[in-house]
C-alpha cells in the first residue's frame, strides 16, 4: 500500500491500513472502470503548430491515469 494513504490521516498506521483496505472492492471496481473507459492516449502525430503542447497534454493525461491506478492498487507487488 502506498505511503500516501498514511499521510492523510492521524490514525496509527495499522488502523489506517485496515480502513483503506476496507475500500478494496471500490478500488477494484474503479480500476476496472478506468481500464475500460479511460484508455491511454496515443502520441501526437500531427506536427503542425502547437503539436508540442498537445503532446504535453497527452503525456500529462496518461501520467494522471497511471498515478491514480498506482495509488488504488493496494497490493502492487502481487497479482491480486
Amino acid at each position: 500500500m502506498k505511503e500516501a494513504w498514511y499521510k492523510v490521516s492521524n490514525k496509527d498506521k495499522e488502523a489506517r491500513q485496515k480502513e483503506v483496505l476496507s475500500y478494496r472492492n471500490a478500488f477494484d471496481d474503479l480500476t476496472e472502470v478506468l481500464s475500460k473507459t479511460h484508455k491511454k492516449k496515443e502520441a501526437v502525430r500531427d506536427y503542425g503548430p502547437g503539436w508540442a503542447e498537445k503532446q504535453i497534454a497527452v503525456n500529462e493525461y496518461n501520467q494522471a491515469i497511471t498515478d491514480v491506478l498506482s495509488l488504488i492498487n493496494l497490493y502492487p507487488n502481487t497479482k491480486e
